[in-house]
């Protein structure tokens, strides 16, 4: 789910959660505590069973009661009296407001990138370009990172001396909680290279390998395979394609969606 959704679209679903317990009847401070706790609640069961991460969870559980309260505040006085609300609470409740805003913002960057359109605007020299502006994990500048280029011209190499071609189709078109298919197309010469034994996985940039999937061939160098992407944002697909008797070729493509 778009963490958008989530965060902004909870801490509406709160407010109105507030005034729904007001119209019922409910007195000012159980109708804080059923707008904060029914949304904050269901957002843990959800985040359990697909698990964003803590950082993540953090902010929705401090978003919603954060409205709660302020409404809470806000309304503590019965009507016809005026509210004469000090302003170190006022501080406090726009503090945690401005934070939700802007942590909520930072993560849907990290994992998403930049919105295309804003990017545009900020970013230099940017309009018609393909942009990729989120979160590209830890990237190390030791020794282990020349090792991972000199890694990648020696897999180019040894595709060029089998005179292998790769393409890979469908990683663009993944989208989330759906079932969709890749095919990796491999060729020698204008035909398909037969018998050969490939397998994929995602993972995020920086972030352990997910399960490994093998694929089938459907026809002479045509091998596909089913894919569920789990959540939104930037992956990295590793294909690996099994040589006899060599290390195995092992292929990274990077794709992402807001």
């Amino acid at each position: 789910m778009n963490l958008l959704i989530t965060i902004f679209g909870g801490m509406l679903l709160t407010a109105l959660l507030y005034a729904v317990g007001r119209l019922f009847r409910l007195t000012n401070f159980w109708a804080a505590v059923s707008a904060a706790g029914l949304p904050g609640t269901a957002y843990l069961f959800y985040a359990f069973a697909r698990w964003p991460g803590l950082d993540v969870v953090t902010m929705h559980v401090v978003a919603y009661p954060t409205v709660a309260l302020l409404f809470y505040l806000l309304y503590e006085r019965k009507p016809g009296k005026d509210l004469d609300l000090h302003w170190a609470p006022k501080l406090l409740i726009g503090f945690f407001v401005v934070l939700t805003v802007l942590l909520g913002s930072f993560v849907y960057v990290a994992v998403n990138g930049l919105p295309l359109a804003i990017a545009q605007i900020i970013l230099p020299n940017a309009k018609g370009k393909i942009l990729h502006t989120g979160f590209a994990g830890v990237v190390e500048h030791g020794e282990d990172a020349a090792h991972g280029i000199a890694q990648q011209r020696d897999i180019g190499a040894r595709l060029a001396r089998l005179g292998w071609s790769v393409e890979v189709v469908g990683l663009e078109a993944l989208r989330q909680d759906r079932s969709d298919e890749i095919k990796v197309l491999l060729s020698k010469d204008g035909a398909g290279v037969r018998g050969q034994h490939l397998s994929f996985s995602l993972h995020r940039p920086g972030q352990e390998v997910q399960p490994v999937r093998f694929m089938r061939e459907v026809s002479p160098g045509d091998y596909r395979g089913s894919v569920v992407l789990p959540a939104q944002g930037i992956w990295v697909a590793s294909i690996t394609i099994a040589v006899q008797g060599a290390r195995p070729i092992i292929l990274e493509h990077d794709f992402g969606h807001e």
